[in-house]
């Protein structure tokens, strides 16, 4: 079996999705702040240039490019123009994210194609698109954005737990399957961050009332920072740990739902919030 060669991150090439705003930004900054030549990657094109131009030297931008990750076909051009450029990537962080609050009786089809497509697919295109590459290549480095709510379940979030464990799941088994070819796969699990994402969440059902909206807005305002995420994500490209929680609240919540007792974690997911 392959070991998985130690990354240095000078002149490292970082391929970043969702790097507009929030968690994907910070993490932008800091690998360039670390010298990585950094690819952003956002759906909004000219967030992802003020991202760009914002990245501080030794490193910096290697290009930037407007991709909805839902569209695979999308991804995968936009793997062969990268490798086409600048080569195979060291890093890939598979980011892009969306937020959606709402009892399962209150989502409608849309609402799951809409989640599904970005949160899953969004980060299984990515691993399709860059991953060939980076086995064959011997090396590298793929994190994926999971969520304490990836191993939390809660009564009103069905459709964002279902997408977030699915990708704590996936994260493992391509852990396993490309660690014989020297590519380690790591899955990030931030708690409560203060990130852009809360302004776009979709609210549904009783979760829209104007109380409930406000006080769900009050709580992320109050989380942590991006950059907390984005030094774990740096940090988990040099030691490629399995799961990542970042957060005390995420922290307790890995922990709980691998020793307490599967009814406590049943009481606590009705628990409101």
């Amino acid at each position: 079996m392959a070991r998985r060669t130690p990354i240095d991150l000078h002149d490292a090439l970082v391929v970043v999705t969702g790097a507009g705003s929030g968690i994907g930004q910070a993490t932008a900054r800091a690998f360039a702040a670390a010298g990585s030549q950094v690819v952003v990657v956002d759906l909004d094109g000219d967030s992802a240039r003020a991202t760009a131009d914002s990245l501080p030297r030794p490193g910096g931008a290697a290009s930037v490019h407007q991709v909805d990750v839902a569209d695979r076909s999308a991804m995968l051009t936009l793997a062969e123009r990268i490798q086409a450029d600048h080569g195979v990537p060291h890093v890939v962080v598979n980011n892009a994210g969306v937020g959606m609050t709402g009892r399962f009786l209150d989502t409608s089809a849309a609402d799951w194609t809409w989640i599904i497509g970005v949160n899953l697919y969004g980060v299984i295109h990515g691993c399709q698109a860059f991953g060939p590459a980076m086995v064959d290549a011997g090396r590298g480095q793929v994190v994926n954005l999971s969520s304490g709510l990836g191993y939390l379940a809660h009564a009103t979030e069905p459709a964002y737990c279902t997408t977030k464990a699915a990708v704590l799941h996936l994260s493992a088994c391509l852990r396993a399957d490309w660690a014989p070819w020297g590519v380690g796969v790591t899955a990030i699990c931030p708690g409560v961050i203060n990130t852009p994402i809360i302004d776009h969440t979709r609210f549904l059902g009783d979760r829209a009332e104007p109380a409930n909206r406000q006080r769900t807005v009050r709580t992320f305002r109050r989380g942590h920072p991006p950059t907390a995420v984005a030094d774990a994500i740096v940090a988990a490209t040099r030691t490629n740990r399995p799961v990542v929680p970042v957060g005390a609240e995420s922290w307790a919540g890995w922990f709980g739902h691998r020793v307490l007792p599967a009814r406590i974690g049943d009481r606590l997911a009705r628990v409101d919030v």
